[in-house]
């Protein structure tokens, strides 16, 4: 078992990863005496789920309940996430509980923002059990729901009392699970460690296949990039919207296919294409790293074909209406070089439009 910790000016805790740790993990300290609520999806493998709950059961939990959710995009919003809040409170939890997130990404956030506003605000665990979730949505405190067709647009940051990454996980995912869960390894290699991904393009094939040695350094590597950039800036008042790069692209991509089109991954490597061009004309970066980030997407398997016929303009204004702006101007993660990324306020319609084009027109 590998340990990552994540200090934050709110709290200071522990990322704990290996494989089948959900049995053997020391959870005392945490649960004892405590009454705990499992929030799970409801794709989690039961024989998993059974481990953790025996577990907590040796750790002199007080009750152990369970809900089960259908953890989809259309989901994530105040209205579904109020059978949990109906269940906390039917069931006489107080504010000295413990909520488990186990699932992937959308798990994370809604289990994050229900343990963030029950009783203004209950310890949760998270226990990602895909390879995106694992080293994204569960790292650093993001949580939220969707408003609207938007995505996260309502939320918080807090903080997780501890998240446990189990790589036994992975072995029941789909392969179009693995390739989005790539993308944000990827994607940390991009903004902040060249050596990372270069070593992600030798040995892409080695992680796809889930080799332990290579898909736990792959994990372990892009944990601790964002835990770096997080313990920097907990809020995302400055360095931590570097993370964001591809999101302003991608979110806009979900949004106009009604988060049914692409799953999160795929529109996120797409956007990752437009704004490795759009550096090419914002910040002179080398046009061959454009080719580099289209042959390790491609590598993956994931498509880079639009699976919907989009207007640029209608993008750029799906765009506008997300998070990511400063006054008039769209704020965007660029690449100045591998390795190196830099936020950036574009005011230029015609920039992002040709970037648009020359990405996801070929």
């Amino acid at each position: 078992m590998k340990i990552i910790n994540v200090k934050t000016d709110s709290k200071n805790y522990e990322i704990k990863v290996g494989n089948d740790l959900l049995g053997s993990i020391p959870l005392k300290k945490l649960v004892s005496e405590k009454d705990i609520l499992l929030v799970i999806d409801n794709r989690v493998p039961e024989l998993l789920i059974n481990k953790l709950k025996s577990n907590l059961k040796k750790s002199s939990s007080k009750k152990i309940n369970s809900i089960k959710i259908n953890a989809l995009e259309k989901n994530k919003n105040m209205s579904y996430l109020s059978k949990v809040y109906d269940f906390l409170i039917r069931n006489n939890y107080s504010r000295d509980c413990v909520i488990f997130g186990i699932g992937g990404g959308i798990t994370c956030d809604m289990t994050g923002f229900i343990a963030s506003t029950f009783l203004r605000g209950v310890d949760f665990v998270l226990v990602p059990s895909t390879l995106l979730s694992q080293v994204d949505a569960s790292i650093g405190g993001k949580t939220g729901v969707n408003h609207k067709g938007f995505k996260n647009m309502i939320g918080t940051f807090n903080q997780p009392a501890q998240v446990i990454i189990d790589t036994k996980f992975l072995k029941s995912l789909s392969k179009l699970e693995i390739q989005c869960g790539m993308m944000e390894v990827i994607k940390h290699g991009l903004i902040s460690d060249k050596k990372f991904f270069v070593w992600l393009e030798k040995n892409l094939k080695q992680i796809l296949s889930l080799k332990p040695q290579f898909i736990e350094k792959a994990i372990k590597r892009s944990i601790e990039i964002k835990a770096d950039v997080v313990s920097k800036d907990e809020k995302e008042n400055g360095i931590r919207a570097i993370l964001n790069f591809g999101h302003t692209f991608g979110h806009a991509l979900e949004t106009i296919g009604e988060n049914k089109v692409y799953a999160h991954g795929e529109a996120v490597a797409l956007g990752m294409l437009a704004a490795t061009k759009l550096s090419e004309s914002s910040l002179d970066l080398d046009n061959k790293v454009f080719d580099r980030v289209l042959s390790i997407i491609k590598n993956t398997g994931i498509k880079v074909n639009l699976k919907k016929k989009i207007v640029p303009k209608r993008l750029i204004k799906l765009m506008q209406s997300d998070k990511k702006k400063n006054n008039n101007q769209l704020k965007f993660i660029l690449l100045e070089k591998i390795g190196q990324a830099k936020i950036k306020s574009i005011k230029n319609e015609v920039l992002i439009e040709n970037a648009i084009k020359n990405s996801l027109f070929y």
